[in-house]
């Protein structure tokens, strides 16, 4: 059963990286099959603010653009992209910067002018609009208003986790889910289990006026 390191946490305090969990599991006699880090990927690729935008001297269709991309450190980026605007927050990769797509970002110039990096559309991220609303638009993925500039666009689009794969025997089915498998993870390790409390609303009012339940044979059903 795969089962995501990041869900994990909102049950039981995990305070140990994930490969000595893994190990310590193991040896409560969990199976581990495998490890998988998401987004190893997509690496130096961070939300970031467009604060101007300039026409290129030696071209049409370049734009040079000033980066905020965070702690009021800028980089100038150049770019094709006409979907852009001032203010708006978009996904740049850096210089040194991996992308799904098996692209490597480094800095150079473009038609004599100096470029940090790139800005990305939802493609180039390998994203659809199930990942990101907007990922689909042909052009530079436009970001929420909401996001925060300098952020790891892994932690954005939740990527920054671990996903475990363990084998579960037959005898321990209470742990085909997670709240089981973080209830042994919190004796494994010691910490506190988490227990999920459920939250209703009430519209008042008695279920008697809704609804009417009538046993008509009570040898197939004698309590009610």
């Amino acid at each position: 059963m795969k089962i995501s390191l990041n869900t994990l946490k909102y049950y039981v305090d995990i305070n140990v990286p994930v490969e000595e969990l893994c190990d310590k599991m193991v040896m409560a006699g969990f199976e581990v099959e495998s490890i998988e880090k998401e987004g190893e990927n997509l690496q130096n690729v961070v939300v970031a603010k467009i604060e101007s935008i300039a026409p290129h001297e030696n071209s049409d269709h370049l734009q040079i653009c000033q980066m905020n991309i965070g702690k009021d450190e800028l980089v100038q980026i150049v770019t094709g992209a006409q979907n852009i605007a001032e203010g708006d927050l978009v996904p740049a990769a850096l210089d040194d910067s991996h992308l799904p797509n098996g692209m490597h970002i480094v800095k150079g110039k473009l038609r004599g002018v100096e470029s940090n990096g790139m800005l990305c559309s939802g493609e180039e991220l390998c994203l659809t609009e199930a990942d990101y609303k907007g990922a689909s638009v042909n052009g530079i993925l436009i970001l929420k208003d909401t996001e925060v500039i300098g952020t790891d666009m892994r932690d954005v689009l939740g990527l920054n986790d671990y996903i475990i794969d363990f084998k579960i025997t037959a005898n321990r089915p209470d742990c085909n889910c997670f709240i089981g498998v973080a209830k042994e993870i919190s004796v494994v390790l010691g910490t506190k289990f988490k227990a999920p409390i459920p939250e209703y609303k009430t519209v008042g009012g008695d279920i008697k006026d809704y609804i009417d339940v009538i046993v008509e044979d009570y040898d197939l059903c004698p309590v009610i």
